[in-house]
């Protein structure tokens, strides 16, 4: 495997990990709701507003499969590993159908721009 793919790989690890974490902590319990209904709502309230909104517009389902879609077609790497990070995201993030579309559209764009070794 080349650089870009161990960079990419730890990208997606990194994304993942974070995501899962954020929602664990910041989404999932329903005292954050009651928090970030204050007028002086903490900080974190403004990506978990951000991150809600997304998901209730299904756009990281949406954005995952526009770019899969993209990355299958032009067969980039770089575009793969941010379909495969977006629709991460959305399977996370309850967009399941169109998120896991537009994750192995990606998946499948990143492994075919793989080098070939033949022996």
């Amino acid at each position: 495997m080349r650089r870009a793919d161990w960079i990419g790989l730890s990208l997606v690890a990194l994304d993942v990990a974070g995501l899962i974490c954020f929602r664990t902590f910041y989404v999932e319990p329903e005292r954050w709701g009651g928090a970030c209904a204050l007028a002086e709502a903490p900080l974190v309230c403004v990506p978990r507003s951000g991150l809600l909104w997304l998901q209730s517009y299904y756009l990281w389902g949406l954005g995952a499969l526009l770019l899969g879609g993209w990355a299958f077609l032009a067969r980039r790497m770089e575009i793969g590993v941010a379909a495969v990070l977006v629709g991460a995201a959305g399977v996370i993030n309850y967009n399941v159908t169109w998120g896991m579309l537009g994750l192995a559209l990606g998946l499948w764009s990143w492994i075919m721009s793989l080098p070939v070794r033949r022996t």
